[in-house]
């Protein structure tokens, strides 16, 4: 049998976005809006892994373009936010539109928007969370 499906929020999860914060806020001062990387991440990872369980290679798909949009701009010694996140929020909503279709889908709502999934149906184990 497959991991259980649907939303998750462990006490980790709630640990790990109140160091974000933290770190983000003390952080601020000196780095200014490259702060905001530390909040970026950890929110699309909560919103990959625990909202809509996306699978790996998509996540990873995901983490490439990032790290290049986000390298493109620091090259520029600018790092201009609205235009970050203008190419990685369109490629977010596909990603999680893509795997809300796939007969693997797990995350939230799952049991409506996938009634048939037994968590024994999936592609492979690497693939999907």
């Amino acid at each position: 049998m497959g991991r259980r499906a649907g939303f998750r929020f462990w006490w980790q999860d709630a640990v790990a976005i109140v160091l974000c914060a933290l770190v983000t806020g003390l952080s601020w001062q000196l780095l200014g809006s490259v702060a905001l990387l530390f909040p970026v991440t950890l929110g699309h990872f909560f919103l990959f892994c625990n909202v809509f369980r996306l699978r790996r290679s998509y996540e990873l798909f995901w983490s490439i373009l990032f790290l290049a949009n986000i390298g493109f701009w620091l090259s520029r010694d600018e790092l201009r936010w609205a235009e970050i996140l203008a190419l990685q929020t369109p490629l977010t909503i596909a990603l999680i539109l893509l795997e809300i279709r796939s007969p693997n889908y797990h995350g939230v709502f799952w049991a409506r928007l996938n009634p048939g999934y037994t968590g024994s149906s999936r592609v492979s184990e690497s693939e999907t969370r």
